[in-house]
């Protein structure tokens, strides 16, 4: 789910940012990595490559609060949990470091602050869809979303059947999706079965997914 088009990997290569480039070092994940813990020390980090999923977790349940994408940008004092989604690299520095650096550097002050406030947004978009609809309706929120903000695969832009939709490549498991909105994986995969025995989606196989037609499909969910 991207949050944001500003990216602070752009800001960060400008001359003037020399300073604050310096104070993040890099680091790797393997897929399905715990990257930060809860009351972590004060770190901020930029997702540069890959996918990182922030969730909070109680007893058995997780509630995924946003997925970074390259360029985001995340801090781990917070009560979250992230967890590398692929492969996933990250610049990663000291917020006491970091903070040093603001006062003189307001262009990356002013790009952190449009990212975190996405973030926000985003968390309480999150909040009042798990409070207030069910799980069919998250899932197919969710679909549609990813739909509209991810390209599509080669293959669908030629096959001439879809009206407004596309195949697109999630890059998610079922497993994966579930912890996304909420849900269980079992109770994920028979919505999914279910949407494709009534044609509003098909299922390709390893994430790969083809909605015929993205209007119908939230049409069915009163998005506006």
């Amino acid at each position: 789910m991207r949050l944001t088009d500003t990216t602070l990997l752009q800001d960060l290569e400008r001359p003037e940012m020399a300073p604050v480039r310096q104070a993040f070092h890099a680091r790797a994940f393997v897929r399905g990595a715990m990257v930060f813990h809860p009351r972590q020390d004060n770190r901020i980090f930029i997702v540069t490559r890959g996918r990182a999923r922030v969730f909070l977790s109680y007893r058995d349940k997780e509630f995924t609060m946003a997925v970074l994408d390259a360029g985001d940008v995340y801090a781990t004092h917070t009560r979250a949990w992230v967890q590398a989604l692929d492969d996933l690299e990250i610049l990663v520095a000291d917020v006491a470091e970091v903070r040093r650096h603001l006062g003189s550097m307001p262009s990356f002050n002013s790009a952190m602050i449009h990212v975190l406030g996405d973030l926000l947004s985003h968390a309480i978009s999150v909040i009042d869809t798990l409070a207030f609809k069910d799980v069919r309706n998250r899932l197919l929120e969710f679909l549609a979303y990813e739909a509209r903000r991810l390209p599509r695969c080669r293959e669908c832009r030629h096959c001439g059947r879809c009206e407004d939709g596309g195949m697109v490549s999630l890059g998610l498991n079922t497993e994966q999706m579930a912890s996304i909105i909420g849900s269980s994986r079992q109770t994920v995969s028979s919505l999914l079965n279910a949407l494709a025995k009534d044609g509003v989606i098909e299922l390709k196989g390893r994430g790969v997914i083809c909605i015929p037609d993205i209007n119908a499909l939230e049409a069915q969910t009163g998005m506006d």
